[in-house]
């Protein structure tokens, strides 16, 4: 009985940290933060950034600079430095620079519901500062 239960109990740590399937559509719409900022997340590949807090985005002088431009997005398999529960998929967003030209980028990371952060519905994010302080730029699909 012992043997029984400890295999349940492998077989549910095993399936309970499987990563969740994303596909295009859970992301189609506006995420917004708590700062009032959006993201619009389009079917066709392009997205837009109204007031995004730059100082977190990228580098900027002062927090008050906001970052208000187009861009594109797709999935990606593996985001680095930010996977809470197991989630290593993530957005990556290239936007036009406003003040000049190229291109500037940022990965977003998705979060979840639950103990392990793994369950719809889902946020996007991005660390403020340190990621050993937890201190998330969260998005919430309205």
């Amino acid at each position: 009985m012992k043997m029984k239960c400890f295999m349940i109990g492998i077989f549910l740590s095993i399936v309970g940290c499987k990563e969740p399937k994303f596909n295009e559509a859970d992301f189609i719409g506006v995420w917004k933060a708590e700062d009032g900022a959006n993201i619009t997340i389009n079917q066709n590949g392009t997205c837009t950034l109204d007031g995004l807090n730059k100082s977190i985005v990228s580098i900027a002088k002062s927090d008050d600079e906001k970052l208000t431009t187009q861009g594109t997005w797709k999935l990606i398999d593996s985001v680095s430095n930010g996977v809470t529960g197991g989630i290593s998929t993530g957005i990556k967003i290239t936007y036009n620079l406003v003040d000049r030209e190229g291109k500037g980028g940022v990965d977003f990371y998705i979060s979840g519901q639950g103990f392990s952060e793994n369950k719809p519905p889902w946020d996007l994010f991005i660390w403020d500062g340190d990621p050993d302080e937890m201190i998330k730029y969260k998005f919430v699909k309205q």
